[in-house]
């Protein structure tokens, strides 16, 4: 069952590698095969996680401009924002015994462990975090074998139009080499993208391969389809 009260404006979510590896249906071989894009990555600890585990993975998100103070208590009003939006919907969520929404919690550590990431590369100067906005990145092409968007396209159609997700896509197709992974198909309220059939016969006509997968989401059960684009349909 979905719900008829929207996200407002776009969430800074602090997601855990664990629904990342869910959402976008990712083997312990990938995470380390080769360059991993984020693209936003939000507060989410995947891209630490990655280098951790030995990958390679850079983050992108128009708020990585930030200096890591003016950034926590973003991630920290955030998180907020959310775990109080999701309270009101019972009937679409999961909860702890203690009423609390059972991401709640994880939600918090995977920010943590964010914010000290970011501090760290910033106090060190390695760039896992770059501040950037779609439709344009500041990557080659072909840089990245693995391409992740999550909870920005589709999930805002009411902020973003058709031809911001075409631009948008298209400009992820051109930096990855192997597969863009886009995740969920819905918006914040539950609903299937719109426009989606009429934007992957767009894809295909440029010679895009297109895939989707279903998946099994932790976090909202109405989020059950991933897309899977190969560029230049390869």
């Amino acid at each position: 069952m979905t719900h008829s009260q929207p996200a407002g404006p776009i969430v800074v979510s602090s997601r855990t590698v664990e629904e990342y590896r869910t959402h976008f249906v990712l083997s312990d071989a990938e995470l380390t095969a080769g360059p991993i894009l984020d693209c936003p990555g939000g507060a989410s600890e995947f891209g630490a996680a990655v280098r951790a585990a030995g990958g390679s993975c850079t983050s992108v998100d128009p708020r990585y401009g930030l200096v890591p103070g003016d950034l926590e208590r973003i991630v920290e009003e955030e998180h907020a924002r959310v775990v109080e939006w999701i309270s009101k919907q019972p009937e679409r969520y999961r909860f702890a015994e203690d009423g609390l929404w059972e991401r709640a919690r994880p939600w918090r550590r995977a920010a943590d462990t964010f914010l000290a990431d970011y501090l760290h590369d910033r106090n060190a100067g390695t760039e896992h975090y770059v501040a950037a906005t779609l439709p344009e990145l500041p990557f080659e092409d072909g840089r990245f074998n693995l391409v992740l968007s999550g909870f920005l396209l589709f999930t805002y159609s009411d902020l973003f139009d058709e031809g911001f997700h075409t631009a948008a896509i298209i400009e992820l197709l051109r930096v990855c080499s192997g597969e863009v992974r886009l995740h969920p198909l819905n918006d914040t309220r539950g609903r299937r993208y719109r426009y989606l059939p009429a934007l992957l016969e767009t894809l295909r006509a440029r010679g895009v391969g297109v895939r989707l997968c279903r998946v099994q989401s932790s976090v909202d059960p109405t989020d059950d389809q991933t897309l899977i684009l190969t560029p230049g349909g390869s």
